[in-house]
C-alpha cells in the first residue's frame, strides 16, 4: 500500500523520519513562493491511499544509454580569454527610498561576467536629493589575492549648521536656517582595492589612490561668513579643498545570517586606518581611524536583539569628517545632523514579529514587524572643547535671544540670569528612544518612527533649550516615515 503525506503544486523534498516517543513523524524541504522552509508532519492521517499493484510491478534493469551523444572536439579546447563570453549579471537592482529628513534617493547597478564569474564591470549610479553619485569598477577575483579598480565622481551633502559646535559666527546664527547650513562634500578620483580573505568569513584590505576633495556650502554668503570665521579662530577653513593621496588598510569579518527581514544572527566588524601624507601645500594630509560594530542575537523564531557601534576619529593638517543622524543611526534627530572630526553613535534595538503577512488595497505586504531602541551619540571637532557627559555642578546662563542691532543687522546673543544645573547629564552626547513599526512594500522596507530625545537632566535641557522652549519642547514625540533598510 502506497500512502500520500503531502499535497503541494510546487514540490516537498528530502525526506527524513523522525524517531520518537508517540505517532512517527517525518521532516522534509519545501519550496514555494522562491523560499525554501523545513516542516515536520505526523502520519496519522495520509491525503491518500492506494495500492501498490496500481502503479505496476517493476520493470527488468536496462543500461542506461544517454540521451544525446558526444564529441569531443579537440580543435576547441583552450585557455579562458580574460573577458570571455562577458554577460550581464543577472537582473539590475532598482533601490528607491526616502529618508527620515524628506529626501528622496534611487540608485541601480549594471554587472557584466565572464564565462567562470572571476572577472566583473560594474556601473553604479545613485542619486540623493539632487546629489549624484556614480562610479566604474572592475573586480578580479581569479586568486586568492583579489584586486578592484574603481574610478568615482560623488557629491554627498550634510548640514553645518552651529547648534553643538562653531563653524560660523554665532552672530549670524538666528539668519541661518538648516536649509541655508546645508553643505556639499565633492570627491572626484580612483582607488585601487587588493582583498586577502583568510577564510570564507574574516578578510584584510588594502587601498590607494587619488582623489580631488572639495566642500563648501551650497550658499555663497555663508560660505563666504564661514571661511572668514573658521580662519579667524583656527587658523585655517575647517573645510576642505585640495589633492589627497589616500593609503588605507581595512580588516572587515561577517558572520551574519540574514533573514528576508534582515539579519537575525551574526557578528559585522570593520575596522580601517587610513593616513594621506602632506605632498605639498596643495596636497591635503590627515590621519583617520573608523570601526563599525554590528552583533545580531535571535530570539525564539523571528525576534532580534540588534546593537550597533560605529566610532570614527580624523586628525591632521586636514582632518575628514563623520556626518550621521536620521534614519536608523540617531532616530528622533534631523537627518545628518551630527558632523564632525571625531564623532560616535550606538543603536540597541529589540525587533519582533508582529504580523506575518497581512493582505492591503494596495497588495500584500511582506508582514509588519515591530522595534523598540535606544540611541547615543556625539560629534565634535578638534579644536573644541568636547565632552559626552558630565555629573559635575556648573552654572549655566541660558541663550534667551538674539539683540538684533539695526546698524548692522547682526545679532548679539542675549543670556538670561545664570541657572545651576547638578546631577548626570549628557553635555556634548545626545540620545533618544522610541518605538518604530516596520513593513515592506514592493520589497522596499517602510519605516514608521516614533521617538523621544533626552539628555537624561530635566534642568539641563531647559536651560540649554531656553530658545527653543526648552525640555518640554525638547522631549516632544517626533514621528518620521523613512524607506530604506536598517543596520
Amino acid at each position: 500500500e502506497l500512502r500520500q503525506w503531502t499535497d503541494t503544486v510546487t514540490g516537498n523534498v528530502s525526506p527524513v523520519v523522525l524517531k520518537s516517543a508517540g505517532p512517527p513523524r517525518v521532516a522534509f524541504v519545501s519550496y514555494y513562493k522562491g523560499e525554501n522552509g523545513i516542516h515536520a508532519i505526523t502520519t496519522e492521517k495520509p491525503v491518500a491511499t492506494v495500492a501498490s499493484s496500481d502503479f505496476g510491478e517493476p520493470s527488468p534493469v536496462i543500461d542506461f544509454t544517454a540521451p544525446l551523444s558526444h564529441t569531443l572536439l579537440r580543435d576547441n579546447i583552450h585557455k579562458k580569454g580574460a573577458f570571455e563570453k562577458m554577460s550581464l549579471a543577472g537582473r539590475p537592482p532598482v533601490g528607491l527610498g526616502v529618508t527620515s529628513g524628506g529626501n528622496f534617493y534611487g540608485n541601480t547597478e549594471i554587472t557584466f561576467t565572464d564565462v567562470l564569474g572571476d572577472k566583473q564591470i560594474s556601473f553604479f549610479a545613485q542619486s540623493v536629493s539632487q546629489y549624484r553619485t556614480t562610479a566604474f569598477t572592475y573586480v578580479n577575483t581569479e586568486g586568492r589575492l583579489q584586486y578592484v579598480l574603481q574610478g568615482f565622481s560623488s557629491d554627498q551633502f550634510f548640514y553645518g549648521q552651529n547648534q553643538y559646535y562653531a563653524l560660523y559666527d554665532p552672530a549670524i546664527a538666528p539668519y541661518i536656517d538648516r536649509d541655508s547650513a546645508e553643505a556639499v562634500q565633492s570627491q572626484r578620483g580612483g582607488t585601487v582595492y587588493g582583498i586577502y580573505p583568510f577564510n570564507r568569513y574574516h578578510r584584510v584590505e588594502l587601498n590607494t589612490g587619488y582623489m580631488h576633495i572639495n566642500e563648501e556650502y551650497s550658499n555663497p554668503a555663508v560660505q563666504f561668513a564661514a571661511e572668514q570665521y573658521q580662519t579667524d579662530r583656527y587658523g585655517n577653513p575647517i573645510f576642505r579643498n585640495g589633492h589627497v593621496l589616500p593609503l588605507g588598510v581595512t580588516y572587515v569579518s561577517e558572520t551574519t545570517v540574514f533573514r528576508e527581514f534582515g539579519p537575525v544572527a551574526g557578528n559585522t566588524l570593520r575596522v580601517a586606518y587610513d593616513a594621506s601624507p602632506p605632498i605639498s601645500d596643495n596636497w591635503l594630509s590627515r590621519q583617520t581611524v573608523d570601526a563599525d560594530a554590528r552583533h545580531y542575537t535571535r530570539l525564539v523564531a523571528n525576534g532580534v536583539f540588534a546593537f550597533r557601534f560605529k566610532g570614527f576619529k580624523s586628525w591632521g593638517r586636514n582632518p575628514d569628517f563623520m556626518y550621521f543622524g536620521g534614519n536608523s543611526e540617531m532616530r528622533g534627530y534631523e537627518y545628518l545632523e551630527f558632523v564632525g572630526h571625531h564623532g560616535f553613535f550606538a543603536n540597541a534595538e529589540l525587533r519582533f514579529p508582529i504580523i506575518e503577512a497581512m493582505l492591503t488595497p494596495i497588495g500584500v505586504l511582506g508582514g509588519l514587524r515591530g522595534a523598540f531602541y535606544f540611541n547615543l551619540g556625539a560629534s565634535g571637532f578638534n579644536n573644541d572643547p568636547f565632552q559626552i557627559a558630565s555629573t559635575s555642578t556648573i552654572s549655566y546662563p541660558p541663550l534667551i535671544g538674539y539683540d538684533i542691532d539695526p546698524s548692522t543687522g547682526l545679532g548679539t546673543p542675549v543670556f538670561g540670569p545664570p541657572v545651576s544645573i547638578s546631577g548626570f547629564r549628557l553635555v556634548d552626547g545626545r540620545a533618544s528612544y522610541g518605538i518604530g513599526l516596520q513593513s515592506f512594500l514592493l520589497g522596499f522596507p517602510m519605516h514608521f518612527d516614533f521617538s523621544w530625545k533626552t539628555l537624561f537632566n530635566k534642568e539641563w535641557e531647559d536651560a540649554l533649550f531656553a530658545l527653543q522652549g526648552g525640555h518640554d519642547e525638547f522631549r516632544k514625540m517626533k514621528f518620521t516615515f523613512w524607506i530604506g533598510y536598517d543596520f
